[in-house]
């Protein structure tokens, strides 16, 4: 199987380990408006098409942590639209997500705050 992901590795014929992002932490300061992106990963079994429960890492799994302000004018979406709306997602950027959430915590708060 030719290397085409870091994220994957061949384990036998028809069985793969690919390292998934189970949990994304975003950390942001609103003193200096910093922020930081934290991806929780660990590998999970795929076999034969049908995904396993996941592999323990031997150190109970690896976080790959990043500042916003190194990767907030890039955009990672090309070619993928909102699996709701079919808005083109191409444009989004990383400090446009940090955005989207932040607006999605206010009103979400709000709501259940009955205001």
């Amino acid at each position: 199987m030719p290397k085409t992901n870091a994220r994957l590795r061949e384990i036998a014929p028809g069985v793969l380990a690919e390292r998934l992002a189970t949990q994304v932490h975003l950390f942001w300061n609103p003193a200096d408006d910093s922020a930081s992106i934290a991806f929780q990963t660990s590998e999970h079994l795929c076999v034969a098409g049908q995904w396993q429960p996941l592999v323990p890492d031997a150190v109970g799994g690896q976080v790959l942590e990043l500042n916003l302000a190194d990767i907030r004018t890039r955009t990672f979406a090309s070619g993928l639209n909102d699996p709701v709306t079919g808005v083109d997602l191409g444009g989004v950027t990383p400090a446009g997500l940090m955005l989207l959430i932040k607006n999605a915590f206010d009103k979400l708060y709000n709501e259940a705050q009955g205001e």
